[in-house]
C-alpha cells in the first residue's frame, strides 16, 4: 500500500490524502513531505489523540463519513483501514469516496473478512467480549475509553468481498489488487488452533489462512480531449476549419 501512494507522488505539486477514520497513528510510511494528510473521525477524543499526542496530520475534521460535505475539494488518495466495518450504512460511505476521490486517485480499504474465522467470531460475539480480548488479551488498558477502539462492529452488506466488487463494477471503479492478509495479533497458536477448529466445522466456508482484506481501487483518469486543447488555442472560426480539413483529409 505504501509503495502505490509513492508511485504517485508528483515534486511539482503536494499528494491530497485524506484518512477516512483515525486510527491512534498513521501505520504508512510514504516518506516525508511532499503530501497533506487530512483525518476525518466522528469520535472528536480520538482526533485529539491523533492531532495533539501523535501530531501528524495537517487537518482534523470531526465527522460523520455517511453526511460529510468537502464541497468541491477531492483527494489523490483515499485510505480506510478498518472502520466500514463499524459503520450502519456503509454503503453511503462508498459512494461518498467515489465523489471524494479525483480522477486517477486510490481508493484503499481494510476490512476484517465477515467469512473468515475470526471475521465471523467478531460478529457473532457481544462487544463486551471484544473490550476484555482487547484489554486482557492484548493488555490495551484504555480500549473502550473515549477516543480509543474497539467500536461496535456493523458489517453491512456492502462490507464484503462480494459487496466491494459490486460497489466496483457498478461505478466504473478499477479493482486494482484484492489481497488477504492475517493480522499480527492473531499469530499465536491458541488462536490459530481456535480459527483452524472453526474452518473444519464449518467445511471450509471459513478461512483460517486470513483475517483481513485489503482493496486498491483506482479511478479511471478523465480521458484527453484533444479537440477542446484546439479549440481553446485557436479562435472559434479557424478550429472549425481545422477540423474541417482534418475530416476532408481522411475522407481522401
Amino acid at each position: 500500500m505504501s509503495r502505490e501512494i509513492r508511485s504517485m507522488k508528483d515534486p511539482s505539486k503536494r499528494l491530497e490524502i485524506l484518512e477516512a477514520g483515525c486510527g491512534p497513528r498513521w501505520y504508512l510510511d510514504i516518506g516525508d513531505g511532499g503530501h497533506v494528510l487530512t483525518g476525518i473521525d466522528l469520535d472528536p477524543e480520538a482526533l485529539r489523540v491523533r492531532r495533539d499526542e501523535t501530531k501528524d496530520l495537517h487537518e482534523a475534521v470531526v465527522g460523520d463519513l455517511r453526511t460529510a460535505d468537502f464541497g468541491h475539494r477531492t483527494f489523490d488518495v483515499i485510505f480506510s483501514s478498518f472502520v466500514l466495518e463499524h459503520v450502519p450504512g456503509a454503503q453511503q460511505v462508498l459512494e461518498n469516496f467515489n465523489r471524494w476521490v479525483k480522477p486517477g486517485g486510490l481508493i484503499i480499504i481494510m476490512i476484517p473478512d465477515p467469512y473468515s474465522a475470526h471475521g465471523f467470531t467478531a460478529r457473532m460475539t457481544p462487544h463486551w467480549i471484544h473490550l476484555l480480548y482487547y484489554r486482557l488479551i492484548r493488555g490495551q488498558k484504555n480500549a473502550g475509553k473515549p477516543g480509543y477502539g474497539p467500536y461496535p462492529v456493523t458489517y453491512d452488506k456492502a462490507v464484503s468481498r462480494e459487496g466491494i466488487r459490486a460497489f466496483c463494477a457498478e461505478n466504473g471503479l478499477v479493482l486494482a489488487a484484492e489481497y488477504g492478509m492475517l493480522a499480527d495479533t492473531l499469530k499465536n497458536r491458541p488462536v490459530e488452533a481456535y480459527m483452524k477448529t472453526l474452518q473444519v466445522l464449518s467445511l471450509g466456508r471459513l478461512s483460517s489462512d486470513h483475517s483481513d482484506i485489503i482493496f486498491i481501487i483506482r479511478k479511471p483518469a478523465l480521458p484527453a480531449r484533444a479537440d477542446l486543447q484546439v479549440s481553446a488555442a485557436l479562435p472559434a472560426c479557424c478550429a472549425g476549419s481545422s477540423r474541417s480539413t482534418r475530416t476532408s483529409s481522411s475522407g481522401q
